[in-house]
């Protein structure tokens, strides 16, 4: 325990000085809705420059309540030699019209690594990735449920889900179904596992066109399940990892498995998808670098989190059918 708690000192001072590398002394005073950040058209912006998006690897995008007044990501901070000192969800919340500093949410406060964490349509669960150990030999899937305006006691899934030994990466439909990146042909694939009287069922990999490679993973789900958004390194991309859409035809069955574009892929590593309660933005992370940006800046090339209107998908949706 006394490990854990110098571990989360530490992120709490480097996670405060992360927008000092920037320029400014003193957190900024933000307000307004997604951290009062201008919001982006029809070209990916970075989002939360020094306080969101920083010098550190951000392992996921972020994800809102429903009432836009909360917003958690994780990420991976790391000496200089690369080795990691932490990985830890991390949130803010706005209060008076001002958002906090970020800080460790206490579900997460208990383990090494804590990692994408995704708030389940109506916002009264959250689900989140974790383990004990920073470089984890299995990862299992964990789920807390609102208590006021706070969160319960984080409890993992139990069977069948987290019988694979790597579970991370959930995200989950308005009907409970459940969606994750999991063991498959020895590395990660997708995978979902519906929701029946309150139980989760055997998990069933997606098909084949989901699954093409072993690195097909970082999935998102639409509420309702009309679209489906993932990474992966197949073929005839744009250099590195690409996001993928599929939208659900009438009767069901998903639809051929579209590579989103110029407008989110570039040659560097895109992933960790996700839509905004309001469907107004989509979320993604990438390792583009920014010219000029300095070593220990967004832009670096780490992983940064950026925005776009999600009317992408809608053009996308329009060419699909």
């Amino acid at each position: 325990m006394r490990t854990t708690s110098k571990r989360l000192v530490l992120v709490l001072a480097v996670t405060g000085l992360s927008f000092a590398q920037q320029g400014p002394t003193e957190f900024p005073k933000l307000s307004g809705p997604y951290l009062g950040q201008k919001p982006p058209g029809d070209r990916a912006e970075l989002f939360g420059p020094g306080v969101v998006s920083t010098g550190y690897f951000e392992h996921s995008s972020p994800v809102f309540t429903p009432d836009l007044k909360e917003i958690y990501w994780s990420t991976q901070i790391h000496e200089a030699n690369g080795r990691d000192t932490a990985r830890p969800i991390l949130f803010m919340k706005e209060s008076g019209g001002v958002w906090s500093k970020p800080e460790v949410p206490s579900f997460a406060k208990a383990f090494a690594c804590a990692e994408s964490p995704f708030i389940a349509p109506g916002g009264k669960g959250l689900f989140f990735h974790a383990s004990a150990t920073l470089r984890p030999e299995r990862t299992d899937i964990y789920h807390v449920e609102r208590a006021g305006d706070g969160w319960g006691e984080p409890v993992k899934l139990g069977p069948p889900i987290n019988e694979l030994t790597m579970n991370v990466e959930p995200t989950v439909a308005s009907n409970g179904t459940l969606y994750f990146a999991g063991d498959y042909r020895g590395d990660n694939g997708l995978h979902y596992s519906k929701l029946v009287d309150g139980r989760y069922q055997k998990p069933v990999p997606m098909g084949e066109e989901f699954n093409r490679l072993q690195t097909d993973w970082t999935p998102y789900v639409a509420p309702d399940e009309s679209f489906f958004i993932f990474c992966s390194f197949r073929p005839g991309g744009f250099g590195s990892g690409d996001l993928y859409i599929s939208f659900k035809r009438k009767d069901g069955s998903w639809g051929r498995v579209i590579n989103m574009g110029d407008k989110i892929n570039t040659a560097a590593n895109e992933r960790f998808p996700n839509v905004t309660p309001d469907g107004k933005y989509f979320f993604f992370n990438s390792t583009r670098k920014i010219p000029g940006a300095a070593a220990n800046a967004p832009g670096n090339g780490e992983g940064d989190v950026y925005w776009i209107d999600a009317r992408v998908i809608e053009e996308l949706r329009k060419a699909a059918f």
